[in-house]
């Protein structure tokens, strides 16, 4: 009886974490760091949609902006066209594919951070993931939205003062912070992407293309 007990909990474990290895997700590399004011790193953002053919994703997520600012987004392989938006403390990011009906699979990179530091204290991305088609999404051949929220974890980083225990001063450069731009005039992109995401991104056009 206990051997086929711990059978059971052991597959049960098993498809619990296939499940989530292949769910429709974002993750962070790296998910966690310290990182001192002042200081810049990088934040690879990475799609893995399995096996679901998938025309376009959307990610959105909010920071404290005391703390921490976005200097650079860098469009990652998975997807060959799209765009960004920085307003504030909220970040919104969708990347697809440049033709009508053309799908990916698989799993790649879908973004690249560069952050920084601005004062001390805890600096999670928050991921906002609901039922809604306003925030992230995960878009299948036919315009499904497929996320699988709760396999999401937020990065947490930790913003420290320097060695000396005092605040860094900001260096006087040119600020390399986004300028904050709609994606797409009257209309929002998830909306887009119900129309076709090649046809629509071609003829309404994105704000940053890369």
């Amino acid at each position: 009886m206990k051997k086929l007990l711990f059978t059971i909990f052991f597959l049960s474990c098993f498809f619990l974490v296939a499940k989530k290895a292949s769910a429709q997700t974002f993750s962070f590399s790296p998910a966690t760091a310290a990182k001192k004011i002042g200081e810049e790193f990088i934040v690879t953002v990475s799609i893995n949609v399995g096996t679901s053919k998938t025309q376009g994703a959307d990610l959105k997520f909010t920071f404290d902006d005391d703390v921490l600012e976005i200097t650079e987004v860098e469009k990652g392989g998975f997807f060959p066209k799209g765009g960004y938006n920085i307003q504030g403390g909220s970040a919104y990011l969708s990347y697809g594919n440049d033709q009508a009906l053309v799908t990916g699979t698989g799993s790649g990179v879908f973004a690249k951070l560069t952050l920084k530091g601005k004062s001390g204290g805890a600096a999670k991305l928050a991921v906002v993931c609901t039922t809604q088609t306003t925030d992230s999404n995960i878009w299948d051949e036919s315009t499904n939205d497929v996320i699988v929220c709760g396999s999401i974890d937020d990065p947490d980083y930790t913003i420290t003062e320097d060695d000396g225990g005092a605040e860094a001063t900001p260096a006087v450069t040119a600020a390399k912070t986004p300028t904050p731009t709609p994606l797409v005039s009257g209309i929002t992109l998830p909306t887009v992407f119900g129309f076709g995401v090649g046809t629509a991104l071609t003829v309404l056009g994105l704000t940053l293309l890369f």
